[in-house]
């Protein structure tokens, strides 16, 4: 695919490598040309970048030739898998996960539900130990002290 799109626009694999912005080996791109290793997103947008493509235009041919599917039929596919997204909300949830153009990290680990976090503090203003805690609510209890530290105490 992608040594088609360079032919495409007249350029050799030497032309191409000088306008990519974000470098890469030319062996590397030798090997992604002949399909011999894969590519990140950022690399595929720098290469779409200096052949001006879209990025998605790119994967759409690709994916499409990888299904044997035409371009209509994957772009079908795609509407509907975009409406999935929609509707799961993960498309409107997306704007909470970034800040300033940046993606937001998450702490490494499984999330607690609120209800956990919050029954955790409570049994502790009750008076239960740790080792209580954490049976009633079916949690480590390291989990339960982790949850007590992290809580500010009003």
């Amino acid at each position: 695919m992608l040594r088609l799109a360079r032919a495409s626009r007249g350029m050799s694999r030497d032309q191409l490598y000088a306008k990519i912005k974000t470098k890469i080996e030319p062996r590397h791109l030798q090997r992604l040309e002949n399909a011999k290793t894969g590519v990140t997103l950022e690399m595929l947008g720098s290469i779409a970048e200096a052949l001006s493509f879209d990025p998605i235009a790119l994967l759409m041919v690709a994916s499409s030739y990888d299904e044997q599917l035409s371009i209509g039929e994957r772009r079908a596919a795609l509407k509907k898998e975009i409406q999935q997204l929609d509707a799961l909300g993960i498309v409107a949830g997306m704007p909470k996960h970034f800040s300033e153009g940046e993606l937001v990290g998450e702490k490494a680990g499984r999330s607690l539900p609120d209800k956990i976090t919050q029954e955790a503090l409570i049994y502790r203003d009750q008076g239960l130990s740790q080792s209580e805690v954490a049976r009633k609510l079916g949690i480590h209890q390291t989990t339960v002290g982790r949850i007590w530290r992290n809580s500010k105490i009003e």
